[in-house]
C-alpha cells in the first residue's frame, strides 16, 4: 500500500510558514504476513531561507491510539539540503504490531500523522497529511 501526501501549516493570521510534501510507504515489516507493518517514511519541509534555518527540532507525530502497539521506532534523520534554498529533508521508518488486521484496517488506523516543527522561538507548527 502506497500513497502520497501534502500538507500546509497554517499560523495566526493564515500566514503559511512551512510546507510539507513527502511520501509514505505502508508495508509488510516480515515476508508474507502482516503481523508486523513498516512504515517508511521521506518527508520535504519547505519555506523561506530564515524559516528553515529558524527550526530547532522535528518530530515525527504518530496517531496516539496506537502508540502502545510500536515495535520500533527510527532510526530518523533530518538534514538541510539546498544551499540558495534551502529545505529539511526527514527520513524514518516505524514498525507496528499489525497481528490480525486486514490491509485496509491498517491503512485507516492512520499510524503516521506528520510532522511537528519547533523553532528557536518555541513555537510549534504542526504538518499534518491529508491522505488522498
Amino acid at each position: 500500500v502506497l500513497f502520497g501526501c501534502s500538507a500546509v501549516s497554517r499560523t495566526k493570521g493564515n500566514n503559511e510558514k512551512f510546507t510539507m510534501n513527502g511520501s509514505v510507504a505502508i508495508g509488510a515489516a516480515d515476508d508474507n504476513n502482516l503481523n508486523k507493518t513498516k512504515i517508511t517514511y521521506n518527508v520535504i519541509i519547505s519555506g523561506s531561507k530564515e524559516d528553515i534555518e529558524s527550526i530547532y527540532a522535528q518530530e515525527p507525530l504518530i496517531n496516539a491510539d496506537y502508540i502502545d502497539l510500536m515495535l520500533e521506532n527510527g532510526p530518523h534523520n533530518s538534514q538541510v539540503k539546498g544551499k540558495d534554498k534551502p529545505y529539511l529533508e526527514i527520513t524514518g521508518s516505524f514498525v507496528f504490531d499489525t497481528t490480525g488486521k486486514s490491509k485496509e484496517e491498517i491503512d485507516a488506523m492512520c499510524l503516521f500523522q506528520g510532522i511537528k516543527i519547533t523553532d528557536k522561538n518555541n513555537n510549534e507548527y504542526i504538518l499534518k497529511f491529508n491522505k488522498n
